[in-house]
């Protein structure tokens, strides 16, 4: 059994061929020649910010690491640990960057 859908109104009709002709000139751009040239800007450009490059051979880097090396927490962060702890807490409590990763992460 197949749903019946409803006809495509004159407006939704008039903006598919608007965007199908749209595609199709971008389709029209995509030659040999255009993907030749882009490829050779992008070589250009890799060798022109190649003395920005960090050469990972030397570099110990491990994606999923389990949090080993995690961004340092902003001060945003630290503050708000320190009014849950003032929430719940009988005394003042000085909480920097670092205590306040230990108190999130649970150490």
């Amino acid at each position: 059994m197949t749903k019946e859908h409803a006809s495509e109104s004159e407006r939704t009709r008039k903006l598919r061929e608007k965007l199908q002709k749209q595609l199709d000139e971008i389709e029209k751009k995509i030659t040999p020649n255009a993907l030749k040239k882009k490829t050779e800007e992008i070589h250009e450009w890799i060798s022109t910010h190649a003395r920005h490059r960090v050469v990972l051979k030397d570099k110990n880097i491990s994606l999923f690491d389990e949090n080993q090396n995690s961004a340092a927490f902003s001060s945003n962060i630290a503050s708000i640990v320190q009014s849950i702890a003032k929430k719940h807490l009988r005394f003042p409590l000085q909480v920097n960057e670092e205590q306040a990763g230990e108190a999130l992460d649970g150490k």
